[in-house]
């Protein structure tokens, strides 16, 4: 169990049980990549792929361990700033500067990590360690934020602390996920409407095998391309350009334009894609699916020849709804909707197609994981924190 397995990593690294223990799940992004920066329309489900954290206040420095990757760098929490401090420990250490910025003074605190959320996947393992690190902080100081605060919070931790100009899909997801649904979000008024996945469907990640490759710099530069446009354009964003306007101004946009279109049509996707979930459409939704990957692979071009197979072949697989990559792009994973008594025989006949696509030059075997949907972030033991 989980639980256990952190509480015991905790108690044989410290030599004491922990006073909470707090847990925050990945996600999928059915649709709409690439647009919450934009300010525009995403539609992300929590999945059962989770994060725990045990922890409990300490004297001295704040320490991490990770069941998975062992000791992290330790740092005092009222003195980190961005840079100095290093590897995965780097999140936990934003998000205290996150919660200094907003005059939430954190103390220092020993934690204790463990995850089984696919690492390079493109399914969240960040952000459910920061929406997991500030569930249990809050707990241990006997402080409350909202999941949507707390998700504000972790973006900062991105963007000010590791340095990586996300969006705020990724947090609003792992904080606010509820079961058995997905969540509409729109990211420029943070309103979020859910609508149920049928019972009859099921999600199955499909992991390439590559490891996602977008590194900070490609994701800043589609990020800086996207806003060239919109100020070119007159508009604060492109969640304000209507597919009209940018094909009315495609030269003045120039090389960028690709950029802007996969972004404007996306958002038209997203809308439409609510509406088809909401009826089980499942012609609707497959197309919209494809479209999305279609998009993704030639006018944002974050896709790679390993996802572009993986996709395909859930495309012509029986049991199939719908597929497209998920999350940044370059490596990681596909997400489909599948017919839930298909599940298990698509996910082999899938993974054996893309590996008969693909070869065996690189080594990439790839992995199909059915998911559950789940609640967000949430401490699931407590103990006395003083």
């Amino acid at each position: 169990m989980a639980l256990q397995a952190v509480s015991n990593l905790f108690h044989d690294q410290f030599g004491t049980d922990p006073s909470v223990v707090s847990v925050a799940p990945g996600r999928v992004n059915l649709i709409g990549e690439h647009t919450d920066y934009n300010e525009g329309f995403v539609f992300p489900a929590a999945i059962d792929r989770e994060t725990w954290v045990a922890a409990s206040l300490t004297e001295g420095e704040t320490s991490v361990v990770s069941l998975q990757t062992g000791p992290g760098h330790s740092f005092f929490a009222d003195r980190v700033e961005p840079g100095n401090v290093h590897g995965w420990a780097r999140y936990i250490a934003g998000m205290a500067w996150a919660f200094r910025e907003i005059g939430i003074p954190v103390p220092d605190a020993q934690f204790a990590v463990s995850s089984n959320i696919p690492m390079g996947s493109g399914v969240s393992s960040s952000a459910a360690l920061e929406m997991a690190i500030g569930t249990a902080w809050l707990a241990l100081m006997r402080r409350t934020l909202t999941p949507s605060e707390l998700a504000i919070r972790g973006q900062r931790c991105e963007n000010g602390f590791v340095g990586v100009q996300s969006g705020i899909m990724d947090q609003m997801a792992s904080a606010n996920g509820r079961a058995g649904q997905a969540m509409f979000l729109d990211t420029r008024s943070l309103e979020i409407t859910y609508a149920p996945i049928p019972s009859e469907w099921k999600i199955v990640l499909l992991e390439t095998g590559k490891a996602r490759a977008l590194t900070k710099s490609a994701y800043n530069e589609r990020r800086s391309a996207c806003e060239a446009v919109a100020a070119k354009l007159g508009a604060g964003s492109l969640r304000d350009v209507s597919l009209e306007d940018l094909e009315a101004n495609r030269d003045a946009v120039g090389a960028n334009y690709p950029r802007a279109k996969h972004v404007v049509t996306e958002n038209i996707r997203t809308l439409e894609f609510v509406d088809a979930l909401r009826t089980s459409d499942t012609e609707l939704v497959g197309s919209l699916m494809r479209e999305s990957h279609e998009s993704l692979r030639d006018d944002y071009e974050v896709s790679c020849p390993e996802l572009d197979a993986m996709a395909e072949a859930a495309r012509i697989t029986e049991g199939g709804i719908g597929a497209r990559l998920t999350g940044a792009g370059f490596g990681g994973a596909c997400v489909a909707l599948v017919h839930q008594d298909h599940a298990d025989q698509f996910s082999e006949t899938v993974i054996r197609r893309y590996q008969e696509a693909i070869g065996d030059t690189n080594g990439y075997k790839g992995n199909a994981l059915v998911c559950g949907t789940v609640e967000g972030a949430r401490i699931t033991l407590s103990r006395d924190a003083e």
